[in-house]
């Protein structure tokens, strides 16, 4: 990896708040830049912005396009910090994108994923 990956992440709080979703990603990125694995930051485009406003495009909330730098693990630093990050937030996800891959973190704890487990099973479970 001595190039260096391009990927997209995109958070998601889990309750829906576009505005949550943008001040977590905020923090996230804020705590990223000081691992010091990231080239680069920037915001992906939604598309074009409607008639009559004055952006020249929309964009992602939620979302950012990061470089990594070209060292060894970088991305899987990125890939644990996440996994901490959300870990201490117990709820939402991150989902990183590259090269057609998807990996989605979340931040449920293993007990947290069982007792929604044997909540769903006991709703809808024989």
């Amino acid at each position: 990896m001595s190039d260096g990956l391009t990927l997209k992440l995109v958070l998601d709080t889990g309750d829906g708040d576009l505005e949550r979703a943008e001040e977590e990603l905020g923090f996230l990125l804020d705590e990223l830049r000081e691992l010091e694995v990231t080239a680069s930051v920037a915001r992906p485009a939604a598309g074009p912005a409607p008639d009559g406003t004055r952006s020249g495009e929309l964009i992602e909330w939620g979302a950012a396009i990061v470089g990594l730098l070209g060292s060894e693990g970088a991305l899987t630093l990125l890939v644990e910090f996440t996994r901490g990050w959300l870990a201490r937030r117990a709820t939402g996800s991150v989902v990183l994108e590259y090269g057609g891959d998807r990996l989605e973190i979340t931040g449920a704890t293993d007990a947290m994923k069982e007792r929604a487990l044997e909540a769903f099973l006991a709703r809808h479970g024989n």
